[in-house]
């Protein structure tokens, strides 16, 4: 079953929320919404984002249940830290942006902008990303 775009337009998340194990991306993790995987590992997964704003646009995910990168933070293992970084980096080199350059992106809260309970990096490029752009 595919996610539509209007779906996933959901109000913004407040950073101090409880995990709520009904978002979109853990639907994904559960397989009950599909996905254009990218990469995955033990403790993470990569898969193309719906909207995209740029030529690249992938979003990178723990499997764990974090609602932000500081709940994250506070209670992922070493081991799932250590996977999400290389996660990321092994997501630019499959989506060829390694050496061109990329730009990471991970909205926390309302003044952020978080719209997904679920902690999640924008890897955006294969294109000129301006400091101007308007971010995920």
């Amino acid at each position: 079953m595919a996610l539509s775009v209007s779906a996933w337009a959901e109000e913004r998340v407040d950073a101090t929320a409880e995990y709520d194990p009904d978002n979109a991306f853990a639907r994904i993790l559960r397989g009950e919404l599909s996905a254009e995987v990218v990469y995955e590992s033990q403790h993470s997964l990569a898969f193309h984002d719906i909207a995209p704003r740029a030529k690249v646009h992938v979003l990178v995910i723990p499997k764990g249940a974090y609602t932000n990168i500081l709940t994250f933070n506070a209670e992922a293992s070493p081991e799932e830290k250590l996977d999400l970084l290389n996660a990321i980096g092994q997501t630019a080199r499959i989506m060829g942006v390694e050496e061109s350059g990329f730009r990471l992106v991970s909205n926390t809260g309302q003044h952020g902008g978080q719209t997904v309970p679920h902690l999640h990096v924008h890897l955006l490029g294969g294109e000129p990303v301006h400091a101007g752009s308007p971010s995920p």
